[in-house]
């Protein structure tokens, strides 16, 4: 992807907190239209990822270019992109209609009347006060502030975390799909990385601060392998394949891509193995070493 092509660009980005470093040369891009699942453990810089990218913070090195403008501390760029946080807050004496107002002040694009039916698509009353929500009600009220300016680029930092199964598969199903099929740029970051899987086009890993593997969602689906192997047939861990169990005297392994399976195949390693399609939460798992 060239860069003139890319929504969003970041390079060598690099962010410490003390002495610990949370990223460490990170680059990532991401086209008009695509939605990438950030894959990362918790603490591997996920939520600091986005929060340079909207300029809430400075990172010690590296840039990031985003719809068309660089982060230089004046909001600009943050009254861009719409942002879902993992764990919102809002002013607990406002109503929700009070804090979609006062959201509204600061996005010139923001839809009033999308607003109000995502209020009621989400059965989120706007006389309820803020402080008195729920965490799955809490999580709608955010969802509706970072997409009724449509913004063009979307941050979703664990957007379903505390909703209830039916508003999860409303989201996911209905209001994401609908902002990726509007042509907007998306990342997402969740823990149930799965239920995801049929919006995605691509899956970053954050590991140790930085992009370890970058996939397409379909070489995920369709080219990640479950190998079980007799424990003294089964190949070594090395590029493309990855322990993920044992049963006994039988080792369970990943292996990504069906170019590594047939390599394997032909070296004799997966001799009376047994071979099947991993499930995709599996995958995911086995993407993170877990």
């Amino acid at each position: 992807m060239k860069d003139n092509d890319a929504v969003l660009t970041c390079k060598g980005l690099f962010k410490n907190f003390g002495s610990k470093t949370v990223l460490a040369g990170l680059d990532l891009a991401a086209a008009e239209g695509e939605v990438i699942g950030i894959l990362g453990r918790n603490g591997s810089g996920k939520s600091t990822l986005f929060k340079v990218i909207l300029d809430l913070i400075a990172p010690d090195a590296g840039s990031v270019s985003a719809l068309g403008l660089s982060p230089d501390g004046s909001g600009r760029l943050r009254g861009l992109i719409g942002y879902v946080p993992e764990k919102p807050a809002f002013h607990g004496f406002m109503t929700v209609a009070d804090a979609l107002a006062f959201r509204a002040s600061f996005f010139p694009g923001w839809d009033k009347d999308k607003a109000a039916r995502l209020c009621k698509t989400l059965e989120l009353d706007p006389n309820a006060k803020a402080g008195d929500l729920s965490k799955g009600n809490t999580a709608k009220l955010a969802w509706i502030c970072a997409a009724a300016f449509n913004p063009q680029l979307l941050l979703l930092d664990e957007p379903t975390s505390g909703l209830d199964y039916l508003v999860r598969d409303h989201l996911l199903n209905g209001l994401i799909s609908e902002m990726a099929d509007g042509g907007r740029t998306i990342l997402i970051s969740n823990h149930r990385m799965g239920e995801m899987g049929g919006l995605l086009d691509r899956v970053c890993v954050l590991k140790d601060g930085r992009i370890s593997a970058d996939h397409r969602a379909d070489f995920i689906k369709t080219e990640t392998f479950k190998v079980s192997a007799r424990e003294e047939a089964r190949p070594a861990e090395e590029e493309g394949v990855r322990l993920i169990g044992r049963a006994g005297s039988v080792t369970e392994l990943a292996v990504f891509g069906r170019e590594k399976l047939e390599a394997l195949k032909n070296s004799g390693k997966l001799k009376g193995a047994e071979i099947e399609t991993l499930e995709l939460d599996a995958a995911f798992k086995a993407l993170l070493g877990e």
